[in-house]
């Protein structure tokens, strides 16, 4: 808190690092596609399209699980306790989606709400190929929400 940053800036910082991590867990399974294109029979087989737009959803999905963790952690100054809370609402940000696809569909609004929120279906587009704008835009909005979120509780220790 007393350094010469802004705390925009140290939540940028802290969800970037976290971004950049993210990828480089990733990038054996890359190296992967790559090695199966190599030694297989047809290598046209392989459609980047579809491979770019699953990474993208799960880049995307990733984006959102990292500022939820950044929201999380700036709770609480426990490490265990902010890693607990992310688990928690991530867990249930992921059962809100797997009970989208088992209510009935005359359940009302509560199943449109779920079903909007279902991370499968968003997830089954971009691994089909499709790189829907809807679907973008619900995960950058929820990863923004987030972030300003976290940038709010950061904010609001300058005044205790």
């Amino acid at each position: 808190m007393t350094t010469p940053v802004s705390d925009l800036q140290v939540v940028l910082a802290k969800f970037t690092a976290a971004m950049i991590f993210y990828m480089f867990m990733w990038l054996p399974s890359l190296v992967s596609i790559l090695v199966l294109r190599h030694y297989i029979n047809n290598p046209e087989a392989f459609d980047g399209g579809l491979i770019g737009s699953t990474f993208l959803g799960i880049f995307l999905l990733g984006g959102l699980f990292m500022s939820l963790g950044c929201f999380a952690s700036a709770l609480t100054h426990s490490q265990i306790v902010a890693a607990m809370v992310s688990f928690t609402l991530g867990i249930t940000l992921f059962l809100l989606s797997y009970l989208s696809g088992h209510l009935p569909a005359i359940a009302g609004w509560q199943a449109a709400v779920f079903s909007h929120v279902a991370l499968f279906d968003h997830m089954n587009d971009f691994a089909r190929g499709l790189v829907d704008t809807r679907h973008v835009v619900f995960y950058v909005s929820l990863t923004f929400l987030f972030l300003f979120l976290t940038l709010r509780v950061v904010e609001s220790r300058r005044w205790k």
